[in-house]
């Protein structure tokens, strides 16, 4: 080998050796972000088609129902408080309603398809 090579494939292995380094910083960095761990969060998600689904975000207290698609994210309802959060009525002789039902429910009470 020529004495010109060498410096040339030291710096050439110490660029291969900083690949993973550089990928575990990256990696590390991420849950570091201003917004993860934020103010904003799904609680809930359910898929009704292979590019569309209804998500539940917790936005600072509050919960927000929105459909998702490809082209676009639409507000469907607003809710205060989570729907399974209040203990079921004992007296109830039906099992209680799951909270994503409930949930359905508050968003359009009327639909004869439920």
């Amino acid at each position: 080998m020529t004495s010109s090579l060498v410096p040339s494939l030291i710096a050439f292995l110490g660029v291969i050796a900083l690949i993973p380094v550089a990928l575990w910083v990256m990696k590390r960095a991420q849950s570091l972000r201003p917004g993860a761990g934020g103010p904003l969060a799904i609680v809930a998600a359910l898929s009704t088609g292979p590019r569309e689904r209804i998500a539940v975000l917790n936005a600072g207290g509050r919960y927000l129902v929105v459909g998702i698609t490809a082209q676009q994210m639409t507000l469907l309802a607003t809710l205060d408080e989570w729907p399974g959060a209040g203990a079921p009525d004992a007296s109830a002789s039906t099992p209680a309603p799951s909270p994503f039902s409930r949930l359905l429910r508050r968003i359009d009470p009327n639909d004869p398809n439920r």
